[in-house]
């Protein structure tokens, strides 16, 4: 699958201090959540891993997990509208299920989120809780918790 999204001209990159501004650009755009300044010095440091998709030398998607206590939690996956549906997000995910070091990736999705919440079950993704008051500064703060088993 690489070589094809390398036909189409799509490059998964690790993001460092160098483009860490396009994977903000990317999270400010695609996510309804604002992350302050430690989170990308988290980045930074090595404390989430964190890769790009970029499109002909265009960030147009991202992805953020850290290990916690035995397992990976997926903190960011977003793409541009424009270009969904193209494999860039479950390319995005693999890398994260590839390169984790554990048996179960969480997440935590907005609840009235369809299209990520289908995404996700596609994708192998279970849930596994409701959990109110999540989100702070919108209109419904609930999310789901989703869980999937990495065999």
């Amino acid at each position: 699958m690489r070589d094809t999204m390398l036909d189409r001209g799509i490059e998964l990159k690790k993001v460092t201090k160098e483009n860490i501004s396009s994977l903000n650009v990317v999270m400010v755009a695609t996510l309804p959540v604002n992350y302050s300044p430690s989170f990308y010095k988290a980045i930074i440091k090595g404390r989430h891993m964190s890769y790009l998709a970029e499109v002909h030398g265009k960030a147009v998607g991202c992805v953020v997990w850290r290990e916690e206590e035995g397992q990976t939690h997926l903190l960011t996956l977003g793409v541009f509208i424009l270009y969904r549906r193209r494999g860039i997000g479950s390319a995005l995910l693999n890398l994260c299920i590839k390169e984790c070091k554990s048996k179960e990736v969480f997440l935590y999705v907005h609840a009235e989120n369809d299209a990520a919440i289908q995404f996700y079950k596609d994708m192998g993704f279970g849930i596994v809780s409701r959990v109110p008051d999540y989100y702070r500064n919108m209109h419904d703060n609930t999310a789901l918790k989703m869980i999937r088993h990495i065999t």
